[in-house]
């Protein structure tokens, strides 16, 4: 539970530009780094500030629909690449033979995780950036494109809704995705995304309709709110490019990337403490901040 209102904090307060350009060099970050340790220190940061701005209760929703996907990915990871070892386990069955990858489980975890990043930096952005801010920072590019990305933005903020939604109802008529087989449940979670994602780009459309009847994407609108740069704001858009520009560095230097799934035999490689030092304090610099600007006005 938040102990400060979401409108109060300085993260929400920030001018949005400054976040539009915080949320974009994250989301570039969130793929520039493959190795396990350093996806697991983005997660866990992610993590740590989703449960401050989003609560407890959100966050932890938001783990169990992205659990989902990161198991699918782990899985059909697993499943497609066999071929290199060392092998965990190894069963064979008539004509066919399945083997347990090492390299190939850690890549899938990998995956998965940096998935599971993106979805949960997503939901943070929808939170802090509202429509009338990405319309704010979009609009004076294009019209249209403040448009396409409020919308796209919202589509998956009602997909993640509307599944937990859908998970609710399938349980009233005995249908628990949570128990059976795995292909048991992997059947009737793909099911489920296919009702989920028709109705939810149904939804998509009548908005776009709806907002384009209004003459949104027509021409650029005013606003009713007119933000202004403040110094914590420069101070922040310095803080987060300073490390940005830190991290591209070293992932230039091949810290924390690798390419192929064969070299996936361990979970921290050498060089890996820089990438996971510098990503875990870009990603909790919002909370940083919201410290420094608590204390300072007070």
């Amino acid at each position: 539970m938040r102990q400060i209102p979401i409108k109060m904090t300085f993260f929400f307060q920030l001018h949005p530009i400054i976040a539009t350009i915080f949320f974009g060099e994250l989301i570039v970050l969130t793929m520039l780094f493959n190795h396990v340790a350093v996806a697991l220190t983005g997660i866990v940061s992610l993590m740590i500030i989703n449960v401050f701005y989003l609560g407890r209760h959100a966050a932890w929703q938001q783990l169990k629909f992205n659990g989902v996907l990161f198991f699918m990915i782990v899985f059909f990871n697993v499943l497609l690449n066999q071929k290199f070892s060392p092998f965990l386990w190894k069963v064979s069955t008539g004509f066919f033979t399945f083997k347990l990858s090492y390299p190939a489980l850690l890549y899938g975890i990998t995956m998965g995780i940096m998935l599971t990043e993106m979805l949960m930096t997503f939901a943070l952005l929808n939170t802090i950036l509202t429509a009338n801010k990405l319309i704010y920072v979009f609009a004076p590019i294009t019209p249209k494109l403040a448009l396409l990305v409020t919308i796209s933005f919202n589509l998956v903020r009602d997909l993640i809704k509307r599944f937990g939604q859908l998970l609710l109802l399938q349980k009233t008529r005995n249908l628990d995705t949570t128990t059976g087989s795995l292909p048991t449940r992997l059947k009737k979670i793909l099911s489920l995304f296919q009702i989920l994602l028709e109705d939810s780009l149904s939804s998509a459309m009548e908005t776009a309709n709806l907002m384009d009847a209004r003459g949104f994407g027509a021409a650029k609108r005013t606003h009713y709110r007119s933000y202004r740069f403040n110094p914590t704001d420069w101070f922040f858009l310095m803080g987060t490019t300073a490390a940005f520009a830190l991290l591209l560095f070293v992932r230039i230097n091949a810290m924390g990337w690798t390419n192929s799934v064969a070299d996936f035999n361990t979970i921290l490689f050498t060089g890996d403490l820089y990438p996971m030092v510098l990503l875990g304090s870009f990603t909790l610099l919002p909370l940083i901040a919201e410290g420094v600007y608590h204390l300072w006005t007070n």
